[in-house]
């Protein structure tokens, strides 16, 4: 019994220190999360975390999840008429990312032992002027879903 114990304390101690390492690295972390601003950058470590962006003109965004996740609305932001690049990394986490219908959207990246969905409007049937997301997902053992 008394061996029981010490493995569920130093579990729980492992546990702690993970959760404060996490808190740590998030503080560290340059983060833009101004809701307007045409390019942001988040960070979740061992926490979740949402975000909306409601740019005129969103150009750049990026976001690390590890050990936790981050849902990124982009329904109510415009992109830059050249387009926009959003740079996605999960480690043992997960993001998930909306946009809205008539965008262009186009992921790429690599993922292992997780994976990158994206469930967003065909784009053959949207017009060639579409605007144009471009999302890189670097995903290990974590995910990636882009929707509409």
């Amino acid at each position: 019994m008394r061996t029981l114990r010490r493995i569920a304390f130093a579990l729980a101690v492992v546990q702690l220190a993970v959760w404060v390492a996490g808190r740590l690295a998030e503080r560290s972390a340059p983060q833009d999360t101004d809701p307007s601003t045409d390019e942001f950058s988040l960070a979740a470590y061992t926490t979740g975390r949402a975000y909306t962006n409601r740019s005129t003109h969103l150009r750049t965004g990026s976001a690390v999840a590890v050990l936790g996740g981050i849902t990124i609305d982009l329904t109510g932001a415009e992109l830059d008429p050249a387009g926009a690049t959003l740079v996605l990394k999960t480690r043992f986490g997960g993001a998930r990312v909306q946009v809205p219908p008539g965008w262009r959207v186009e992921m790429m990246g690599r993922s292992e032992m997780g994976g990158n969905d994206l469930r967003v409007t065909d784009p053959s049937s949207l017009p060639e002027d579409a605007p144009r997301l471009s999302i890189v997902a670097d995903t290990r053992w974590g995910g990636v879903l882009v929707t509409t």
